[in-house]
């Protein structure tokens, strides 16, 4: 046994990639938020972004305000239009310097100069600057609109401040998307239609640059930015896969990243965080859906079960949030575990990243968010315990061939009565822990138990048998059980639907326990069979997809054991004995394929 054991952990390695990287979890912390317009709700466009101290800062565009909540998503201060200083049009993307500062990205009208009845103004992305306090300090236009830009053939009429006709020149698409970080001297970058404007701390602009450059590669969709403690720019390209890093002057360094859900790949990357430890979070859109087949029969009508099958299975949604060093070297990542049949994570989105590492989700439906924290070692929510538990107790009468029946002469000697009582519970008790996205183990007890008592009575015999001169009524009794430990080990290898894979290798034991006792009822006839059998049998081994059609499995058992059985006649005369003892190995290699 020794021996084989070595040789299954040694199939084991070779069959199985390391998969237990290392790895954190989250837990719960609280929610805060919901629909509407009053204090400390929202509609349905939010930005989000958290300060070092844990202060949390939503704009609410469709409500045209910023609110700053405290760490418990309590309301402290909100900003909302001051006609004299400022107006939100359309405030989206926000940032918060090292210094409490706020940074928001809106829309801006600016009067070109020299031009009166009609007012013509050039309209154009901005970031509005608030103090820690959330006063209003001013106002950056990311480039030049003092002067006329677009031709007047593109502008369209409005109103100023003072109710007047004026022309209004849009400065490109004013539908379009920015992305917007500071750095922590105050320096301002602005993503826009591919090219990065940064600003200094007042909002002078200091270096224009494009992020498509010839090292970099074509940048397909830009998704998110973050700088570093060094002034180094990251940006996120969700359609590459990929993150990209620059220097503070805007020249290309390197890209990490690509396309997969293992450690240190990307899928369609959405999030990135630069903490001051140098440490770089990114967050993408991997996920690992994980369908646990159970014992337990299907309920009726259940909300979670899908498709057609006459089982549960239990349904576990996995994501991800990795960290790089600097240089884009793979180090952990955090996993999160969406709960099995909870319709409260349904709908949640990930939103942001604080300097603590807590992640907040937003309910696209209830614009509830949600605060999670990491934590290490044993997860409650990873661990699963599944009991079945049956019982059936059966009573059958039988008479056969009535002694008041027309045939009675004929087959008087056959008829007799029968009385069956059968019990029988059967238990399956199944602990797994699902490691991480890919690991899952779980140990099994399974046991059977009969008891078994078989009554029959039967009419005089007429024979001229000596056994004719014995009441022949007799019993038979059972005592059977069962039980079957197995510990499994399941890896999935490829998540990717059209490339699904996965490995197992299992260990088990198994034991038997049969106790068999026929004998007759009356005192005068000592016929007696008895049947014992002691049977074990313990092996195990895997299975491991080559590819998503062809299955490598192999199995290998060793059965051991023995039966006795005595019979003794109706004089208590030994009549027959017999022992039988089994001590065999089998084993088994398959191929499954479909071509």
């Amino acid at each position: 046994m020794t021996r084989f054991r070595r040789i299954l952990i040694g199939v084991l390695i070779l069959a199985i990639p390391v998969v237990t990287h290392a790895h954190r979890e989250i837990k719960f912390i609280q929610e805060f938020g919901g629909k509407g317009e009053q204090e400390e709700q929202f509609a349905e466009n939010v930005h989000i972004a958290v300060d070092r101290k844990g202060g949390i800062y939503i704009t609410d565009t469709d409500n045209f305000r910023i609110q700053k909540l405290n760490p418990d998503g309590r309301l402290q201060f909100e900003i909302k239009t001051n006609a004299e200083q400022f107006t939100l049009i359309n405030p989206t993307d926000i940032a918060v310097g090292r210094d409490g500062s706020i940074y928001v990205m809106d829309w801006i009208l600016v009067p070109i100069e020299g031009s009166d009845n009609p007012k013509i103004f050039n309209y154009g992305p901005c970031v509005h600057r608030f103090d820690a306090e959330g006063k209003f300090v001013a106002s950056y236009p990311i480039q030049g609109l003092t002067q006329r830009i677009a031709p007047l053939e593109s502008a369209v009429p409005g109103l100023d401040a003072d109710g007047n006709y004026a022309l209004i020149i849009p400065q490109g698409d004013a539908e379009r998307s920015f992305l917007l970080t500071v750095d922590q001297n105050g320096s301002i970058y602005v993503l826009d239609s591919g090219v990065i404007h940064r600003l200094d701390a007042n909002g002078h602009a200091i270096a224009t640059y494009p992020v498509s450059q010839p090292k970099a590669g074509q940048v397909v969709k830009a998704a998110d930015m973050t700088t570093d403690g060094e002034g180094n720019l990251y940006l996120v390209d969700k359609a590459a896969h990929r993150v990209l890093k620059y220097d503070s002057g805007g020249k290309f360094l390197t890209a990490f990243g690509q396309y997969g859900d293992r450690a240190g790949q990307l899928i369609l990357p959405f999030l990135v965080f630069a903490r001051d430890d140098g440490s770089i979070l990114v967050a993408d859109s991997a996920k690992y859906k994980l369908d646990y087949k159970s014992d337990l029969p299907r309920r009726q009508h259940d909300p979670f079960q899908f498709g057609r099958l006459p089982y549960r299975v239990f349904r576990t949604r996995i994501r991800r949030v990795q960290r790089f060093t600097a240089d884009g070297e793979y180090k952990e990542k955090t996993l999160i575990r969406f709960g099995r049949e909870n319709e409260l994570h349904t709908h949640l989105k990930l939103k942001a990243i604080d300097y603590s590492e807590n992640l907040y989700f937003l309910d696209t439906e209830s614009l509830v968010f949600s605060k999670f924290s990491p934590i290490g070692g044993f997860v409650p929510s990873a661990f699963d315990v599944e009991a079945k538990l049956g019982y059936t107790f059966e009573i059958h009468d039988a008479e056969i061939d009535n002694q008041d029946d027309l045939d009675d002469d004929l087959y008087s000697g056959a008829d007799f009565d029968r009385r069956l009582v059968l019990t029988e519970a059967n238990t399956k008790l199944t602990c797994s822990y699902l490691l991480n996205e890919d690991l899952r183990c779980s140990i099994s007890n399974t046991l059977s138990l009969l008891w078994m008592s078989d009554t029959n009575f039967y009419r005089a015999r007429e024979f001229e048998d000596f056994r004719g001169s014995f009441n022949q009524d007799d019993e038979s009794t059972q005592t059977y059980w069962d039980d079957r430990i197995e510990l499994d080990l399941v890896v999935t290898r490829d998540h990717r639907p059209r490339h699904y894979r996965e490995a197992k290798g299992f260990l088990y034991l198994n034991v038997i326990r049969n106790d068999y006792v026929n004998a007759a009822l009356s005192s005068a006839n000592n016929r007696r069979f008895d049947f014992r059998a002691r049977i074990s049998d313990w092996g195990g081994g895997f299975y491991y997809d080559l590819s998503r059609a062809f299955r490598l499995q192999f199995e290998i058992n060793h059965f051991f054991g023995y039966n006795t059985y005595t019979y003794v006649d109706e004089t208590n005369i030994l009549y027959a004995t017999g022992f039988v003892e089994s001590d065999f190995t089998l084993a088994l290699l398959t191929l499954d394929g479909r071509f």
